[in-house]
């Protein structure tokens, strides 16, 4: 009976102690388990991780070691760098993710000249050549501004060069793209490392640290179990967000199966790591659906997703949390000291080996010694610098030397360069038999014969036909002082219309050389004073009328003001754009004609949510008797004098205005949308040879109406314009509503 009772008092006794098993048999000292988290990548999905750490510190779990893969990267470094879950959310949903996925500043900052370059349609994707071959950027994004995104978040982190020497010991899990092999990351630059984690392949640029060439580590092990085991970890936490399998009937083009198969072969991957998790061991799959890793304007929605997932796993867990007063002085002792904002910047170090600029990088920052170590006033000026148009990355990094604090540039040069080529394709139609197009390619070598000049050549064919040069050279190395030398050939034909049919077509071409000085202390405007050479030929090439060749030579000195701060030229936004320029022409070296041409162009954009208003004036006039070839302007073609011909109204005195309102269809916060616009048009213009006296009676007015896509090879307009005098036409062209002023 002593026996039996015995017994029972043993069972209870057992049973009483039951739930506390898990906890105490975790570790063979005794002493309290280790729990590892491991945040898997998953792109935008990854957000829902926020939602896990969110229900982990309310349970009180204390975590011990974090790894994570990709965007579980980003998290897990935040975390283990001491920021709570809800300022890690306030972080993610303050990103500008349009703009993030944006390598450029944004256009009113670029300098003056890339603006101009600009106007020369084209397609956004720049190239390079390179033994006698292009070569294409590394990825569609080369990450400038994501680098400076995590360098201000993980700031406080930065002089942590060993990552368990963080809050919470940290692992980073990356690709070395030559050798297939897994790199972890375990010291060295902390947002560096987490930049080369999330490096999606043709989507980021590789990240190139200690010469491995590396890329999302999602693609060896997204879900890195044995890399936070490996840490210690007697208790794995693991989070899963990664993207399902496309389903049989959305598997439909080449890209889908190659999507298709990266995917299976990480799924399998990502299964091993699932399979290796042990009986005490947690996994967490928040319930994504189909949301997309790409919805990162959206990303901040699923963390409630990471909430829902973790409570329903929350039983299973619960019993390794600390009581209430252990965990909240854990969790004050996980904060790491942030950097003083009074913190003074004693000097400017620039990394070498990478850049055939250093000096300009060097000379630009020299202004930030002597000023508080303020992120948003480092990032404002490497991004000035970066807009020179160089550099495959530009960041920086806080340094400590001889006891005082400091920061280091770190720039990269275009690996594609230093010559670059870009193209474009304009088309147009009026659906009345005639048709038109424009191939543009430009060429552009960087480091000619020095630190900061170069050389661009122009080749377009069709509608105009151009072969020009331009070298330009900054006289002092802040560059605010230029001169530039050009040379070129253009031609282009303008039509006679009488009534509404076109009876000859006349070729107007331009042979030039010229050279021009000056000033830019701002990127918002440009003065230049200007001398060219030029010699002029009209002749007709279609038609029956008995006209002769006109060949004119000239010289002319002028100036000319420029300001733009447009943000873009297909579908501006905001900003506006002006050019003035006076030209005089003298009758020296041969030249004939003497006088004044005056030409100006303007235009401003308003807007109000998905309403915009393109507000713009041309203006033209004469004084004495310049060379005529020179000094006459021309109007005409869609939303430039809707319903007439391209360049069908011509005259040396001009005077014209516009008023074109768009809308925005659909949203226009989504990150990959094609902008897409409806719009229509109210103009007004008057040309001739006489000075311009401007009269209702005597001007053109036209209306058009259209819609308009913002492609990847540059805006499409479809659309009609009819003028008051029965002019009218269809047209459908590739084409900026900003244009070139000549």
């Amino acid at each position: 009976m002593r026996r039996t009772l015995n017994s029972v008092l043993l069972v209870a006794f057992v049973l009483a102690l039951a739930p506390a098993l898990p906890a105490a048999a975790a570790t063979a000292t005794g002493e309290r388990p280790c729990v590892g988290l491991v945040l898997g990548g998953g792109g935008a999905r990854g957000a829902a991780h926020v939602g896990v750490l969110k229900v982990l510190e309310r349970e009180r779990i204390p975590v011990c070691a974090i790894a994570g893969t990709s965007m579980g990267a980003v998290v897990g470094s935040l975390y283990a760098s001491g920021m709570r879950p809800a300022e890690i959310e306030a972080a993610l949903a303050s990103v500008d993710w349009q703009d993030l996925f944006k390598d450029d500043p944004v256009r009113a900052g670029l300098p003056m000249r890339r603006k101009e370059a600009q106007l020369n349609y084209r397609a956004e994707l720049e190239a390079g050549w390179r033994d006698g071959a292009p070569v294409l950027p590394s990825g569609a994004v080369q990450g400038q501004k994501l680098g400076l995104l995590l360098r201000r978040l993980m700031l406080g982190a930065s002089q942590t060069s060993h990552f368990d020497d963080l809050p919470i010991p940290f692992r980073a899990i990356a690709t070395d793209i030559v050798s297939g092999e897994r790199v972890v990351f375990a010291e060295g630059d902390l947002a560096m490392a987490v930049r080369a984690s999330m490096a999606v392949p043709a989507v980021f640029a590789p990240a190139e640290i200690d010469g491995r060439i590396l890329v999302d580590g999602g693609i060896v092990d997204n879900l890195p179990v044995g890399v936070v085991r490996g840490m210690g970890a007697d208790v794995v936490i693991a989070v899963d967000v990664g993207s399902p399998l496309l389903a049989r009937e959305d598997i439909r083009t080449p890209l889908d199966v190659a999507y298709q198969m990266v995917s299976v072969l990480m799924q399998e991957k990502t299964n091993r790591s699932i399979t290796s998790l042990e009986a005490g061991d947690v996994l967490i799959v928040p319930p994504l659906g189909t949301f997309s890793s790409a919805a990162f304007d959206e990303s901040v929605s699923v963390i409630g997703k990471g909430v829902d997932a973790a409570e329903a796993e929350a039983p299973r867990f619960r019993h390794l949390a600390l009581p209430e007063a252990e965990y909240a002085a854990w969790r004050s002792g996980r904060r790491i000291a942030r950097l003083d904002p009074a913190t003074t910047i004693a000097f400017v170090d620039v990394a070498s080996g990478r850049s055939r600029t250093e000096r300009l990088v060097a000379y630009r920052a020299h202004a930030l010694v002597g000023g508080p170590l303020d992120p948003a006033a480092i990032d404002a000026a490497v991004a000035g610098t970066y807009a020179e148009g160089a550099y495959q990355s530009l960041g920086w990094r806080p340094v400590r030397r001889d006891g005082q604090t400091g920061i280091e540039l770190l720039p990269v040069d275009k690996a594609w360069g230093p010559v670059f080529f870009n193209v474009g394709l304009q088309i147009s139609d009026d659906f009345a038999g005639n048709s038109d197009y424009q191939l543009t390619a430009e060429l552009l070598k960087t480091g000619v014969s020095g630190d900061g000049d170069e050389l661009r050549a122009l080749l377009r064919l069709g509608q105009v036909m151009e072969v020009s040069a331009d070298w330009f050279a900054p006289i002092d190395l802040d560059r605010r002082f230029y001169a530039s030398l050009d040379t070129g050939y253009r031609a282009f034909d303008v039509p006679f219309v009488i009534g509404t049919t076109r009876v000859a077509d006349f070729r107007v071409s331009r042979t030039t050389f010229g050279a021009r000085v000056g000033l830019q202390t701002d990127p918002r405007w440009a003065l230049e004073a200007t001398m060219r050479r030029s010699r002029f030929l009209g002749r007709e090439v279609v038609g029956t009328f008995d006209v002769e060749d006109l060949t004119q030579q000239t010289s002319s000195f002028g100036v000319r003001a420029v300001w733009d701060t447009l943000d873009r030229l297909s579908f501006p936004s905001q900003g506006s754009r002006a050019v003035l320029s006076i030209d005089r022409y003298e009758p020296v070296l041969g030249a004939e004609g003497e006088g004044w041409v005056a030409r100006w162009r303007s235009d401003t954009v308003l807007s109000r949510g998905k309403h915009h208003l393109l507000l713009g004036t041309r203006w033209a006039d004469t004084r004495d008797t310049p060379p005529g070839l020179a000094a006459f302007s021309t109007l005409g073609g869609f939303l430039n004098m809707s319903g007439t011909l391209e360049r069908s109204l011509t005259g040396q005195t001009l005077g014209y205005g516009r008023a074109v309102y768009y809308y925005r269809l659909g949203d226009a916060n989504a990150l990959f949308a094609v902008p897409t616009y409806l719009g229509a048009s109210a103009e007004i213009g008057q040309v001739g040879d006489d000075a311009l006296d401007f009269s209702w009676e005597r001007s053109t007015r036209a209306g058009g109406v259209f819609v308009g896509m913002s492609s990847p090879f540059g805006p499409i307009l479809f659309g009609y314009g009819r003028t008051n005098r029965g002019n009218d036409t269809w047209t459908l062209n590739f084409g900026n509503l900003i244009r070139n002023e000549d």
